[in-house]
């Protein structure tokens, strides 16, 4: 919404603050949430052609930066990021290795793929040493410790899911073995790391895991390569360390994920419904400065695979774009149907998230909410959303949401001018749609 020159924008937010609230990661990237595509939505359905992990191939990612390439480049979206499965073993160093058959020509292969397409590649990682790494303990690189030497005794769980060895950072040997990790992946010129199951977070909240050291370490490691990475840590982590955790990182989850672990790929409840609770709870921490919140992976382009209907994917675009959500499309890129390329190609939808003005709930009735974000211009981005089961009629004052009328009214998604409103905005919302 544009307001008039006459008009005087009056306070329309109020936003949570933290005092000393940190800024993201100084690695040059970060100023705006990025956008691309992630494998992990296909590699955990149960849509028939999918299967799991097996999924994960380099000829499969290939085919993904393809269309992207193609279709979504223009638009904005570089990164190409692989989730868990890519791992097969472990070098003379102990550091990660590709599976031979998924990436029989190992990951810089790939990276120079995605690269020569203009396009960024992005990894997975997860704190802590493994169980069979910790059997087979190998030396450090340029070092004159091994693996044992470097993990807590007596043992400490390293990730959420209750797993690994925890590494004592006080220790000899444990900041040079991350180095030579992060060195490697330089070495592949990765763009871009997903660093899961941290703690406290991923469901883990009560400091028995910890994996605030590892973060830092991690942190830093990538830093000291001179390569530009950005950093996203996963999964729900416990906001009350926000300050930490972007001091390291460019992005953090703040939520539960949002596949279905089913035959579709989402569903609206609660997988959906649940991200405008997080988005609504940590606004405050989000922004050009502070790093990103990240919602998770971006489902609406696949149709009836998504598990959503219509009006359900645009709403849920709508949402990532106005918490300035890091934009990863979790569908098939090759199956993209003609609504999902029109909600992912949509450049006025993408500039909301791109401008980085992250949106607040201002007010909720019934199940009617209504978000907004002021922008520089001296605009307004708002968003109406109806997250009943059955029709609603919007019927928003200009006074009550804060502003002074007339106001010049803007369609975003279609792309239209509404003209001037004098004193209210009025739309019928079908179940779970949004404007």
């Amino acid at each position: 919404m544009n307001f008039p020159e006459s008009a005087a924008l009056a306070t329309v937010l109020v936003a949570a603050t933290v005092t000393g609230q940190a800024s993201a990661a100084k690695n040059g990237l970060g100023a705006r949430p990025y956008l691309g595509w992630s494998s992990w939505s296909l590699e955990a359905t149960k849509y028939p052609g999918y299967n799991g992990q097996a999924w994960l191939t380099a000829q499969n990612i290939k085919q993904q930066s393809d269309v992207m390439f193609a279709r979504l480049q223009k638009h904005g979206y570089t990164y190409i990021n692989i989730d868990a499965g890519w791992r097969g073993g472990w070098d003379e160093f102990g550091r990660p290795a590709p599976n031979a058959d998924k990436f029989p020509r190992g990951m810089r292969d790939l990276s120079d793929y995605v690269h020569a397409k203009g396009q960024k590649f992005g990894i997975y990682y997860v704190p802590g040493i493994d169980d069979d790494l910790l059997a087979l303990n190998p030396p450090i690189k340029a070092t004159r410790f091994r693996i044992r030497d470097i993990v807590f005794s007596p043992r400490r769980l390293a990730t959420g899911w209750g797993g690994g060895h925890a590494i004592d950072f006080s220790k000899p040997g444990s900041h040079e073995y991350i180095q030579s990790i992060a060195d490697l992946f330089a070495s592949w010129k990765i763009d871009f790391l997903k660093f899961d199951g941290v703690t406290p977070g991923s469901d883990h909240y009560d400091l028995k895991i910890d994996a605030r050291a590892d973060v830092e370490a991690w942190g830093k490691a990538l830093i000291k390569t001179g390569r530009p990475i950005w950093l996203t840590l996963s999964w729900k982590l416990d906001m009350r360390f926000n300050n930490f955790w972007k001091t390291y990182a460019n992005a953090v989850r703040i939520t539960q994920d949002v596949e279905s672990y089913d035959g579709k790929l989402t569903h609206w409840r609660p997988q959906i419904e649940r991200h405008f609770e997080g988005a609504r709870s940590f606004a405050w921490a989000a922004g050009r400065g502070k790093g990103w919140n990240d919602l998770d992976s971006l489902i609406v382009g696949n149709g009836e695979m998504s598990g959503l209907t219509p009006d359900e994917r645009r709403s849920t675009m709508t949402l990532w774009a106005i918490a300035c959500s890091p934009l990863y499309i979790g569908d098939d890129l090759t199956k993209l149907d003609a609504m999902g390329l029109e909600l992912l190609t949509n450049d006025d939808v993408i500039a909301v998230q791109q401008n980085g003005n992250v949106a607040t709930l201002l007010q909720e009735a019934g199940n009617l909410q209504t978000w907004v974000a002021k922008n520089e211009d001296g605009s307004a981005t708002v968003a109406f959303f109806n997250r009943a089961d059955t029709p609603q009629h919007l019927s928003a004052s200009w006074k009550d949401l804060g502003f002074k009328g007339p106001l010049r009214v803007r369609d975003v998604w279609a792309r239209a001018e509404l003209g001037m409103a004098q004193d209210r905005f009025e739309s019928a919302l079908a179940p779970h749609a949004c404007r």
